[in-house]
């Protein structure tokens, strides 16, 4: 694994360079229907897993079962959140950068720093993007 490494910038996460791994949490239902998911989803309309694209690979961590109401509890997200990194960094043989949004902290409801601290614990290095708005 890689040295602990998380860095912020503010901006979009699409504009992140070429030949890198785009990350975001979604559910096992392959709903992409709000939030990060859906602009996902729009952007890579033929997308769907951890797969190659044209200029970003994409990494979907299925840290839920369910979504909405029905999403698992924080518990249980970052149990998965910590099992799904291991398997992108185990998959990730190329070494290729990665660029994440603050998973989990969206439509899970899940507060950043306990995935961040999961981050930090699994010494990833990733750079995080806060939208402008946020």
């Amino acid at each position: 694994m890689s040295k602990l490494k998380l860095s912020y910038i503010t901006g979009d996460l699409f504009a992140a360079p070429a030949n890198s791994i785009l990350v975001h949490a979604c559910n096992t239902k392959g709903s992409w229907g709000a939030g990060i998911a859906l602009a996902f989803k729009e952007k890579y309309p033929s997308h769907c897993l951890l797969i190659p694209g044209d200029t970003h690979d994409i990494a979907c961590l299925f840290t839920s079962i369910a979504y909405g109401r029905r999403k698992d509890s924080p518990s249980e997200i970052l149990s998965a959140t910590r099992t799904s990194v291991q398997d992108l960094i185990r998959q990730n043989v190329g070494q290729k950068p990665l660029h994440a949004c603050r998973f989990n902290s969206g439509k899970f409801a899940v507060p950043w720093v306990d995935t961040e601290a999961i981050l930090k614990e699994l010494e990833v290095s990733m750079v995080i993007y806060v939208p402008e708005d946020a």
